[in-house]
């Protein structure tokens, strides 16, 4: 939802020019995330049973492991992202490597949250749901209202200044709301 309001918006305030580019930047990170679906979808229903059964350390275990693992995977591609940007965004056109900042934004922002882990799963399977729902409905208006206020000067920077502004709420909220929780599973 994100990428796709954003690009969204940056047609509609900074023109098809600057949409292009975000969407072009943007697509790369894809990978990124197939990778963090994967992962989740195989720990997700042992750490779901450990945090039902009580077992604290293993759910601690499950969630530091699965996080080292993504992190094992995803930075080297993230890393890789920024640092081929230019050459990358290059194949969809010469004016497209403008857009290594863009890039580089994404990259850093993936990193911060993988480096999270998931938070999200484990604040749903702490039965925290209102708190999930809380912190999505604010990266939300993070991101729109960022994007409202970088966009219009900015143009595709903005918008993903704007995306990883929302991101980094989705992300360090549940982390932060984790921490008090006793067991202390993101700890």
């Amino acid at each position: 939802m994100f990428q796709r309001l954003d690009i969204v918006v940056v047609a509609f305030l900074a023109g098809p020019e600057e949409a292009a580019m975000y969407t072009a930047a943007t697509r790369f990170k894809v990978v990124g995330q197939l990778v963090n679906q994967g992962l989740a979808q195989a720990v997700q229903p042992r750490l779901i049973r450990a945090i039902a059964e009580g077992d604290s350390a293993g759910a601690r275990r499950l969630y530091r492991q699965a996080t080292r693992a993504l992190m094992a995977i995803t930075w080297p591609v993230w890393i890789g992202y920024a640092a081929l940007a230019p050459w990358l965004l290059e194949l969809f056109g010469p004016s497209y490597p403008q857009g290594v900042d863009i890039a580089l934004v994404l990259s850093a922002t993936m990193m911060i949250a993988t480096a999270c882990g998931m938070v999200d799963v484990v604040l749903i399977a702490s039965g925290r749901t209102t708190a999930s729902l809380v912190n999505i409905v604010s990266a939300v208006t993070v991101t729109i209202v960022l994007d409202l206020m970088l966009v219009p000067s900015m143009g595709a920077l903005g918008a993903a200044l704007g995306w990883s502004g929302g991101v980094l709420v989705k992300n360090v909220l549940p982390l932060v709301q984790l921490h008090g929780l006793r067991p202390r599973i993101a700890a």
